[in-house]
């Protein structure tokens, strides 16, 4: 089902989602909705020009294009709607479809006394913030699961590959100690991870070999590189004129090349596909129009996959490179997953690659929904029954404090002079808590406390906030200052109902003021990919956080 919604305008103002939607609705289409959840799409040019292609409007919308992909964010917005809820919306619809379905085997009122558990997937390289937002717009879509639960695609689709291999008659294959590469090719991204098999009896368990990567790199990106070919064979003005209800997805000319795309092999004869009489070129035999036909080649058609195709080889030989320079040896298969996954000539030029290095290539049975079945797998199993023993961390976790200023370490920009205290301090100094690739075993979540501590006057607020910070880079930064160096969440304390007595008195000896200090830790808990808080002051647990996250 497309990921694309459109809002009708009053008085009708009902919604359109997926297939409902045509490449003549009126609407504006709005899609990539999930993707917009990640801050890290934010200043795309890619992720814009994908957009652009997806939502194209009707000349009578009175959307300039151009206007369309300077915005910061993407298309125009729906009024008061923000992505969040678009997604909500989006999983509303899906949930009203999925519910009568449901319900049509089950009887209605059988089916509403069920209790309900809902697996929800992320891509792997998903940040906090993308994921707590995902879990707002499920909350919104009012799906009343007893229980709601994150699992990655990629970890979802390798659930769903081992049990088919456990299952048929490859489940010799596999042996313990032996490193595969997952590759999730979808329609926008394509996310990678590697992973050991430490168990196969009774059940698999694997541990994370390499930390995820990933990339907007899916099938949809392909639809763009058509386009952009277009524009350039038969030149910009003529392309120009075509109305962009006629270039986006349900289009007759798309329809035409996603159908040719779906099996395309790199081997294939010529594609005729039907150009649009706007852009008037009827017959030009130079360009391989005849009668408003353009006859596709196949090395055309390579040229138009190989962008995104390149892209994937370039993430499989990164994941295989992590996993040596592990000391893991090199990876024994590569499963190839997700609906871009089954394109025969990705999935030839993945083999060829795999071949050449001596790695073997596998492809469950149903590899475009091996993330749905995958995450119904993982609802079905009980309670520490999960697949994955040890992740891995993705980036480096801790927090920016001040520290007492050293000069010739610290930087003079950072130096200020604590009113209270009267000490020079360095403001914005990383202490680094948690390690990229550090493993993060499950069954012995992995904690680290964030140490803090403040300086308040009677009548002061007693609320306090403390940043977890992240860096993706191999070296991590020393300055908050620095750009590498990612707030993401912030963590607040309030100690406002405890008694002043509570706290130790001290006197300021610049000012002869009385002040409190207040030393607590936040305790943050890595468990199944998520961070779980608690505040402890004097080494017991007190009230609780409230955790937002940037935008």
């Amino acid at each position: 089902m497309p990921s694309r919604i459109a809002y009708n305008p009053p008085p009708n103002a009902d919604i359109l989602w997926g297939n409902q939607i045509k490449h003549n609705t009126k609407a504006a289409v709005h899609a990539c909705m999930k993707l917009r959840l990640d801050e890290k799409m934010k200043g795309s040019e890619q992720f814009r020009m994908l957009l652009a292609f997806l939502t194209s409007r009707m000349t009578d919308l009175d959307v300039d294009v151009d206007d369309l992909l300077d915005k910061p964010d993407g298309p125009p917005e729906y009024p008061g709607k923000d992505p969040v809820d678009m997604v909500a919306d989006y999983l509303t619809k899906v949930r009203e479809a999925a519910w009568t379905e449901i319900g049509k085997s089950y009887g209605d009122e059988m089916f509403a006394q069920m209790s309900k558990e809902l697996v929800v997937t992320v891509p792997a390289v998903w940040s906090e913030r993308a994921k707590d937002l995902t879990l707002k717009a499920v909350h919104r879509a009012n799906f009343n699961a007893t229980k709601t639960s994150l699992v990655t695609e990629p970890e979802a689709a390798a659930i769903y590959t081992l049990k088919c291999m456990r299952e048929g008659p490859n489940k010799d294959e596999i042996k313990v100690g032996d490193v595969f590469v997952l590759c999730d090719a979808g329609g926008g991204t394509v996310d990678l991870i590697s992973y050991r098999i430490t168990q196969v009896q009774p059940t698999f368990r694997i541990e994370e070999a390499a930390v995820g990567s990933g990339d907007k790199c899916g099938a949809t990106y392909v639809d763009k590189e058509f386009l952009a070919w277009l524009e350039r064979w038969i030149g910009s003005d003529a392309y120009t004129k075509i109305p962009a209800a006629k270039t986006r997805h349900g289009s007759q000319m798309m329809t035409t090349f996603e159908t040719a795309k779906f099996t395309f092999s790199g081997n294939d004869e010529d594609m005729d596909i039907r150009i649009p009489a706007e852009c008037g070129i009827d017959d030009d035999a130079s360009l391989n129009i005849d009668d408003r036909t353009l006859s596709f080649t196949k090395d055309q058609m390579r040229s138009v996959f190989d962008p995104c195709v390149n892209r994937t080889l370039e993430l499989i030989d990164g994941q295989v490179a992590s996993v040596m320079k592990a000391g893991m040896g090199k990876p024994k298969m590569v499963f190839v997953v997700g609906g871009f996954g089954r394109n025969p000539y990705l999935y030839r030029r993945i083999q060829e690659y795999c071949t050449e290095r001596g790695i073997q290539t596998r492809q469950p049975t149903w590899p475009w929904s091996a993330v749905a079945r995958g995450a119904v797998c993982r609802g079905l199993e009980s309670a520490g029954a999960g697949l994955i023993a040890v992740r891995l961390a993705r980036k480096f976790y801790g927090t920016a404090a001040s520290e007492p200023f050293r000069p010739g370490v610290h930087s003079e920009e950072d130096m200020y002079v604590n009113e209270i205290t009267g000490r020079k301090m360095a403001r914005g100094q990383m202490t680094w808590l948690c390690d990229k690739g550090d493993r993060l075993p499950d069954d012995k979540p992995r904690t680290m406390n964030i140490e803090l501590s403040r300086q308040f006057e009677p009548g002061d607020e007693r609320e306090v906030t403390g940043v977890l910070v992240g860096c993706t880079d191999d070296v991590p930064c020393r300055r908050f200052a620095d750009d590498a160096a990612q707030v993401i969440c912030r963590v607040r304390a309030d100690f406002s109902d405890m008694p002043l007595s509570s706290f130790p008195k001290s006197r300021s000896l610049t000012t002869g003021k009385e002040y409190y200090e207040l030393d607590f830790k936040l305790e943050a808990t890595f468990k199944s990919d998520v961070i779980h808080w608690r505040l402890l002051y004097k080494g017991r647990e007190y009230g609780s956080t409230t955790v937002t996250y940037d935008e």
